[in-house]
């Protein structure tokens, strides 16, 4: 599978995940490896501590890794994590309100909970839910730090287009369960950042967590997050679009919350009316004298063939309250298929809009939940 392949299976996950975020009790579509244009953390689980690499989602909550002995697992290139081994690996019985937590839940033949996650790709992941120690390497000390009896789920029947270099899926999004939720609560502080480094780098970037790394940062763009339902999911307010300092507005009932921060999705998806709103004022920005391609390749709706355009214009994201626009630079909006040049954003009609991550490359992203922002801060992210 070339480059090209890749960006547009990306392009398609990104449309079925948002899709996707109907709020029923199937997930969005989990995040995975980098080569998908999506990314991986790693972590530590259970006592002693086994290493674990799996997709970091902020659009979803549970965590989940596949566990031995496996009846029915995805091919993945690690170990499987084996719970027999770790002495703080404890089931939950199904009686308990976390375990009520969860849209698919239901008791064992031992009254422990078992869970069921189900994605808009027909993926899925099913087994018991657990406690155990999750311990994170902190660079800032230069030791291993323990967080004791987090919920996670022990997946005994994974199936799906899991990728093989990922164990699962480690959730950040807003709710209960999440693991952001569960060690802000343990440390005090709510709160985590990421940097992500552009596809095919094979860069490494950190997840922080309780730390302010927005300090001391120039053009920190901040806007509140709104509390919607359901609580997995960052919405803010995106208030304008602007090409070369030209901005247009979503329609007056639909600035709040309307568009939701995701680390998940690979290309941004805006609303059908945005999107339009954007494309036709790209086109104009770039002049007639530059024809667009009239039949792209699906999904992507616009594209010029490479080389005919010099420029491209400057795309900035408008959030409620912020002091600065979301300025992308030309390579978060604009990359190459082929011998194309094509916007890297795509149009839904599902009313939901997201900032995918192609679109957070370069981007220090920091989310406070304590106090319910998210900022975005120009940067290397080396």
């Amino acid at each position: 599978m070339n480059h090209s392949d890749y960006i547009i299976n990306a392009a398609f996950r990104s449309i079925s995940r948002v899709n996707s975020f109907n709020f029923t009790n199937k997930a969005a579509q989990t995040i995975a490896t980098e080569s998908r244009g999506e990314y991986l953390m790693q972590i530590f689980i259970g006592t002693p501590p086994k290493k674990v690499i799996a997709g970091a989602d902020t659009g979803s909550d549970l965590t989940w890794i596949q566990c031995f002995p496996c009846k029915e697992c995805y091919f993945q290139n690690y170990p499987l994590f084996n719970p027999a081994n770790s002495y703080t690996h404890h089931l939950i019985p199904c009686e308990k309100i976390t375990c009520k937590y969860l849209f698919i839940h239901s008791c064992g033949i031992a009254a422990e909970c078992l869970y069921g996650v189900e994605y808009a790709d027909n993926s899925y992941s099913k087994g018991t839910l657990s406690t155990d120690t999750v311990s994170f390497n902190n660079t800032y000390i230069g030791k291993i730090v323990n967080y004791p009896n987090i919920v996670l789920g022990c997946g005994y029947h994974n199936n799906g287009l899991f990728s093989p270099t990922g164990e699962g899926v480690i959730g950040l999004g807003g709710g209960p369960l999440s693991l952001i939720t569960q060690i802000g609560y343990k440390f005090g502080k709510r709160k985590f950042s990421y940097c992500l480094p552009p596809y095919n780098s094979k860069g490494i970037s950190q997840i922080k967590f309780g730390v302010d790394t927005q300090k001391n940062r120039r053009n920190v763009v901040t806007t509140p997050l709104v509390p919607k339902f359901p609580s997995t999911f960052y919405y803010a307010s995106l208030e304008g679009i602007s090409v070369n300092g030209r901005m247009f507005k979503p329609m007056a009932n639909e600035t709040i919350g309307n568009i939701v921060i995701d680390s998940g999705t690979s290309l941004s998806v805006l609303e059908f009316d945005l999107f339009y709103k954007l494309k036709a004022l790209i086109i104009q920005t770039i002049g007639k004298e530059h024809v667009p391609l009239r039949n792209p390749p699906e999904p992507f709706e616009l594209c010029y063939r490479y080389g005919s355009v010099e420029y491209f214009p400057r795309i900035s994201f408008h959030f409620f309250a912020a002091d600065y626009g979301l300025d992308f630079s030309e390579a978060n909006v604009f990359g190459k298929l082929g011998n194309l040049m094509c916007l890297w954003m795509l149009s839904t009609t599902s009313g939901h809009s997201v900032l995918g991550n192609y679109q957070q490359v370069y981007f220090n992203v920091e989310y406070d939940l304590d106090k319910s922002t998210v900022s975005f801060a120009p940067s290397d992210c080396k």
